[in-house]
């Protein structure tokens, strides 16, 4: 209660309604006189008449209570009991806004943790205390009568609200649109994991094919095998190009052979033309031809090339389904490190944190434009209702019960300032009266001073 103006003329006091429950209703009315005079003994009643007193229940006053999240002086507001409804209100909306504040921090807490826990009732807990208390303080200290005063400590305290708002409007937005952001998220994630797939194939190229590794693969993106077809497909390059090395050669000693045959044959048919004598049968130039015949077939070994060759062909045949065989189990393998360390980068991912919603919300905002202006429609909505109690505040203006409340710490200054002076005051005639005193000692002290000299003088003249 703060303390009224000295010499003030006495209020009138407070209208209450009919049902407000005053503290001196339970004291006995006084009564005229003639009423107060004992009546006549009624008769005695039975006891089971007796009616037993009904036991009285404490109201549970919600308004009261809403009004001290308010920061209302309930004996100041009893002045003006028409502004209840108005302070009433103003500490619901302090209570809406803190509530909004902590499933704010429940929503964020459960997202960042990827589930609930009972233990985040604790943090919950303290946020809403804190927004509540902070939303108290900005409603219930004034924000001054002139415009000057006033602007200032506006301008700064719905700072504070809209930064508030900011923080709890986010985790907010994010459980409403949390359906986009999640599937976008896994959508990343599964495009990611594709990327790492591809990328770890790249850098580990099967051996023997066109397809080489990046000069920028790192070490952890490249494995090292049991097996390999290296050495399987370098024997088959070998036996491949001996065997198109032997073909070639039968090719030129069977072309070669078969012109000596045919140089031969025509000499002995009696063919006219370059190198033949055309006359028929078999003379000398046919035998000599026949016998060159026989001898380059058997210089040349046409007939052991060509077996040579068959076997070579039968190796390569061995040769390419051990490096398919090979190839397969390359394959295989490196598709099981493939999928192991794909595997290893999904258990790396965990559940869906807080970070990647935010980063997964701001994609979705850049990506589509409607999509933009409905997350930021949301976001402004919930910072509005978070910057609600001071907006209340000063829409609501300097009501009457703000002025009691000026013209009552105005007193209490003026009171203490007046106490003040008169410490002063007190302080200033105990300083005087303490020097007086002092001033008074010594002079008492020199008095006798000189009483005690004069007798000594005394004395010495007596003697003397």
């Amino acid at each position: 209660m703060y303390p009224t103006e000295p010499n003030a003329q006495p209020e009138p006091a407070p209208h209450r309604p009919a049902h407000a429950a005053d503290p001196d209703d339970t004291a006995p009315l006084a009564l005229p006189a003639a009423e107060t005079a004992d009546p006549a003994p009624a008769p005695a009643e039975p006891e089971a008449a007796v009616a037993k007193p009904r036991r009285k229940w404490p109201k549970l006053e919600l308004g009261r209570r809403l009004r001290v999240l308010a920061g209302v002086d309930e004996a100041l507001l009893d002045r003006v009991p028409q502004e209840r409804a108005w302070y009433t209100s103003l500490g619901g909306v302090v209570l809406g806004t803190a509530t909004i504040a902590a499933f704010s921090m429940f929503f964020a807490i459960s997202q960042a943790i990827g589930g609930s826990h009972w233990l985040v009732i604790v943090p919950v807990a303290v946020w809403f205390l804190f927004i509540l208390n902070v939303d108290r303080w900005l409603v219930s200290s004034r924000l001054g009568t002139g415009w000057f005063r006033r602007v200032p400590v506006l301008v700064m305290r719905v700072l504070m609200a809209v930064f508030f708002g900011i923080v709890i409007a986010e985790p907010l937005v994010l459980k409403i649109f949390e359906t986009a952001v999640v599937q976008h998220v896994a959508d990343q994630r599964t495009e990611h994991l594709a990327d790492l797939a591809g990328r770890l194939k790249v850098c580990n190229p099967v051996p023997g094919s066109a397809d080489a590794a990046p000069a920028d693969c790192k070490a952890t993106e490249t494995f090292n095998f049991d097996q390999s077809p290296v050495a399987t497909l370098r024997e088959l390059q070998a036996r491949r190009a001996d065997a198109d090395a032997l073909l070639k050669t039968i090719d030129a000693d069977t072309a070669q052979l078969r012109a000596i045959n045919d140089l031969a044959r025509r000499e002995c048919v009696g063919d006219s033309g370059a190198g033949l004598t055309g006359q028929r049968g078999v003379g000398p130039n046919c035998r000599r031809l026949r016998a060159e015949a026989d001898t380059f077939a058997r210089n040349h070994n046409i007939s052991g090339n060509s077996a040579k060759l068959a076997t070579l062909r039968t190796q390569i045949s061995e040769l390419e389904s051990a490096a398919r065989a090979s190839h397969a189990a390359f394959e295989a393998e490196r598709e099981a490190k493939v999928k192991a360390r794909v595997e290893e980068e999904r258990s790396h991912q965990g559940a869906i944190g807080l970070l990647e919603r935010l980063g997964a919300l701001h994609d979705l905002a850049d990506s589509s434009g409607v999509l933009a202006v409905g997350i930021w429609a949301v976001r402004i909505f919930f910072i509005l209702v978070d910057c609600m109690p001071i907006l209340v505040k000063f829409v609501g203006g300097t009501t009457t019960y703000d002025r009691l409340v000026s013209q009552q710490l105005a007193v209490a200054e003026r009171d203490l300032n007046h106490d003040i002076e008169a410490e002063y005051v007190e302080r200033e005639a105990t300083l005087r009266k303490r020097k007086a005193e002092i001033d008074l000692e010594v002079l008492e002290h020199k008095a006798e001073l000189n009483t005690r000299l004069h007798r000594a003088a005394d004395r010495l003249s007596e003697r003397i």
